[in-house]
């Protein structure tokens, strides 16, 4: 990992690396989904066991390469990581079969907020009062951009919300093992629990969600879907890793729906009226304004 004690004195804007590694990772998150939806055939716990399990043999293929030691620095750590990882994710899966899709997109969203909370409390980090109001500007946009299905059960709506906060503590965590540990080495202890949970449930499983073996075509496309989620998730803790602040970079991944939005476009056809065109106007007006009134004295990258 990279240092540095550089700082912006006079400025209140400047573009850090770790903000580069979530705009790749935002962008390899919203392509993995894109590979998802084209594949409805396997259901959520088989996509994520082959996700994981693909993410998982390449992290380990490559620290065995280099020689890295599995176990890491922070053993505790990094199966905390590991464990709030997953019940961010299988609570995330969960709802999208139980919810319209719009529903649990707008859901996933609050995961921001939460992190900046925890920033706050558990990493002593300042925002400003003004970001507040832009970081409600970006989540109003998606509410707007992918609208929100109030037909849902308190106990979905509950689950929905659980997903956004242990994605938002998700940050927290990694930012508390810091650059001590290989990023690689986090991402393999997430990977391992998350592909041995998904595969016993997809053992149990039963009716139309039986496990299914693919073709040699679909394989591919479940490569795919392994291969550009190990990018994302890997970059993504590069950039938490990184000095830049929590809640800046969470703020970042606001951007996944502008991405899922041209991919909508362009690749699956989809149109979209003047409401969704509104919608993610306020999401970069919140995002840029948010970034361009961070906290002066900011590390540089």
């Amino acid at each position: 990992m990279y240092s540095t004690k550089k700082t912006s004195e006079n400025k209140t804007f400047s573009w850090s690396q770790g903000m580069t590694f979530m705009l790749i990772s935002t962008f390899c998150f919203s392509m993995m989904q894109a590979f998802i939806k084209m594949m409805p055939q396997f259901n959520s716990f088989q996509h994520i066991f082959f996700r994981s399990i693909i993410g998982w043999i390449l992290s380990v293929s490559y620290l065995k390469f280099y020689h890295i030691p599995l176990i890491g620095k922070n053993s505790k750590l990094l199966v905390l990581r590991a464990l709030v990882g997953s019940v961010s994710m299988f609570s995330f899966f969960y709802i999208l079969t139980r919810i319209p899709f719009a529903s649990s997109v707008a859901l996933k969203y609050l995961s921001p907020i939460f992190t900046t909370i925890a920033a706050i409390i558990f990493l002593k980090e300042k925002v400003k009062p003004i970001q507040w109001l832009f970081f409600l500007m970006s989540f109003i946009g998606i509410l707007i951009m992918k609208g929100f299905d109030t037909r849902i059960s308190f106990f979905d709506l509950s689950i929905g919300i659980l997903s956004a906060v242990f994605g938002g503590l998700l940050f927290i965590v990694i930012k508390k093992i810091g650059d001590d540990d290989h990023q690689l080495v986090i991402l393999h202890y997430f990977m391992f629990i998350s592909a041995t949970v998904s595969g016993i449930i997809c053992l149990f499983q039963k009716g139309d969600k039986v496990w299914q073996l693919p073709t040699p075509t679909e394989s591919l496309g479940l490569l795919s879907i392994g291969l550009v989620g190990f990018f994302a998730q890997n970059y993504f803790t590069k950039a938490v890793q990184s000095s830049e602040k929590a809640s800046i970079l969470s703020n970042l991944r606001y951007l996944e729906a502008a991405y899922a939005f041209i991919i909508g476009y362009f690749v699956f056809n989809e149109t979209y009226n003047l409401q969704s065109f509104m919608g993610l106007f306020l999401i970069f007006t919140g995002l840029l304004l948010s970034l361009k009134f961070r906290t002066k004295n900011v590390p540089i990258d």
